[in-house]
């Protein structure tokens, strides 16, 4: 299996992307609820009164609004923005807030470089601490595995098309969490956050295949944006209706893909999209 876009070589006429984390395996919400969430906890003792609202407006805006799949660090400031406007004190925010608004690449050794640059800013070391420990304990998690229908959709699309893995997820976690289940026999190329963002690889993938060839599967806003911006189809897996709209993807929407009508029902798939989150 690929995982070098450099290197990827087209065996089909037809392109499918496929979103991991909330899309094709059902790691989000575990993650969000047992992992990104509490751990704000964890470095922001001081906010314990508050859990129960900090958990249950994180789960709402990472999980069931328009904002489904925002980078951790932006999550992060947009929690903590929340808290400061309702008179909470955070220590830190400010430093935080002015990285996050400022910063050209959001990742964990991009925050460590800042920190060394400007170590009178505590904010930036706990949200490192925070970023760290969010890691440590989505490792401890169990592996839940795919959603329902997401074998037999793969299997049955990777008969006429390509199968590649975009994931802002980093590539051992991916590549694990899709060989532990199986499903990577269905899977052409992976490309995870190493390989660049969903844009590029898209961008870059793409070039190998005709016009109204490519189509990305997902799940938050970010994939549609990515489809948008190099003009390929997008296909939503809606959030809470995984099962259903895998389902519905293998019965009905990879025949309209394959077939060359998916233009006719491009529209209303994003309306439902958006829909979704009201």
């Amino acid at each position: 299996m690929n995982t070098s876009l450099s290197s990827f070589k087209p065996q089909h006429q037809f392109l499918i992307c496929v979103d991991s984390d909330g899309c094709g395996m059902d790691t989000m919400t575990i993650k969000h609820e047992q992992a990104f969430g509490p751990a704000i906890l964890d470095v922001w003792p001081s906010l314990e009164p508050h859990r129960d609202n900090i958990l249950k407006r994180w789960n709402d805006f990472n999980l069931y609004e328009i904002t489904r799949g925002i980078n951790r660090f932006k999550g992060l400031n947009k929690m903590l923005t929340e808290l400061h406007n309702s008179g909470i004190t955070v220590e830190g925010y400010e430093d935080i807030k002015h990285w996050v608004e400022t910063t050209p690449i959001f990742s964990n050794p991009e925050l460590m470089r800042a920190i060394f640059k400007n170590p009178n800013q505590h904010g930036l070391k706990l949200m490192l601490d925070w970023s760290n420990k969010v890691n440590e304990r989505i490792e401890a998690l169990p592996s839940v595995g795919p959603f329902p229908h997401v074998h037999s959709a793969l299997n049955n699309a990777n008969q006429f098309a390509d199968i590649a893995i975009v994931s802002s997820a980093n590539l051992s976690a991916v590549d694990s969490e899709w060989t532990a289940h199986g499903l990577t026999q269905y899977v052409t190329g992976m490309f995870a956050q190493e390989a660049g963002t969903k844009e590029h690889c898209i961008n870059t993938l793409k070039a190998h295949y005709d016009n109204g060839c490519v189509l990305m599967i997902g799940d938050a806003k970010g994939d549609l944006d990515a489809a948008k911006h190099n003009d390929v189809y997008f296909y939503p897996i809606l959030a809470g209706h995984e099962g259903t709209s895998w389902q519905a993807f293998n019965e009905t929407y990879a025949h309209h893909f394959q077939q060359q009508t998916f233009s006719n029902i491009q529209q209303q798939l994003i309306e439902q999209f958006y829909s979704n989150f009201k």
